[in-house]
């Protein structure tokens, strides 16, 4: 006779009946889905396999060599472990800089490009990128010594046309659970124009001075702010964002981004 099944026993089962059929028919309308629209590569756009990771195998290679460069701890452009003294180059070392730590993925290009201008357009991709970002800063630093997760700010009147903010987005996606909340410590002051392309890092410098300010009732002092936008091409904008964070009372200030522009000065 087959043993009488009670109490609490019988209701695991059955749960455990429930998942297992839960868990088929999600299978299953995977596959249906892929029959329909085949999941594509985030990067290049080839079609890839149910099982893959977001990206195909040729823009995972390419991505883990744009995020193997070594690169300064000060500007975070590219350099060769030798060239580097104490993690900076020869100019970081004699300049001055409102931050402590230049944190970055990769440089911006190839693939990681590619997922970057997706994410600014689209509204996707921030968990893959942030899930990037987070591994990019837990190689540097210890993530439980971050007392605040900054997100650089975006004027309402491009928040507005945009629909959403990114670099929040991108905050919130890179924090480990339980090690902080995305915190709009910067507001900005004055709507920045998009910098063109051409503008040297003076130009830049000019234009976004005086363009973010601490936001009414927040308290810094004594404690280590970490500030995160999409990408860096002079560094511009981190280092004002920088110098209003340190002004504030910030014991420590560590930037970060997910691509280094490999033009930037």
């Amino acid at each position: 006779m087959a043993p009488r099944v009670t109490g609490n026993s019988g209701q695991n089962l059955a749960l455990r009946a429930i998942g297992s059929f839960a868990s088929h028919i999600v299978t299953a309308s995977k596959g249906v889905s892929n029959l329909i629209v085949p999941q594509l590569c985030a990067a290049c756009g080839i079609e890839i396999g149910p099982d893959s990771d977001e990206l195909c195998g040729s823009c995972w290679m390419e991505l883990s060599a744009l995020v193997a460069v070594p690169h300064c701890n000060g500007c975070g452009d590219d350099a060769r472990p030798y060239l580097l003294i104490d993690g900076q180059c020869t100019r970081c070392r004699f300049k001055r800089r409102p931050f402590d730590v230049f944190i970055r993925v990769g440089r911006y290009t190839g693939a990681l490009r590619s997922l970057v201008l997706r994410f600014k357009r689209h509204f996707i991709l921030d968990r893959l990128l942030g899930r990037l970002l987070r591994d990019a800063l837990a190689g540097k630093l210890e993530l439980s010594d971050i007392d605040h997760w900054v997100p650089i700010p975006s004027h309402w009147r491009r928040r507005l046309w945009r629909g959403f903010q990114p670099t929040s987005l991108l905050t919130r996606a890179a924090i480990p659970k339980g090690a902080g909340t995305a915190e709009s410590l910067l507001t900005m002051t004055r709507y920045v124009p998009p910098f063109h392309h051409k503008m040297s890092s003076r130009d830049r410098s000019k234009a976004i001075a005086g363009a973010f300010r601490m936001a009414r009732g927040t308290v810094v002092r004594g404690g280590t702010v970490l500030i995160i936008d999409d990408v860096s091409t002079t560094g511009a904008t981190l280092r004002e964002a920088a110098r209003v964070v340190r002004a504030a009372g910030a014991s420590r200030v560590v930037v970060a981004v997910i691509a280094r522009s490999v033009w930037g000065a």
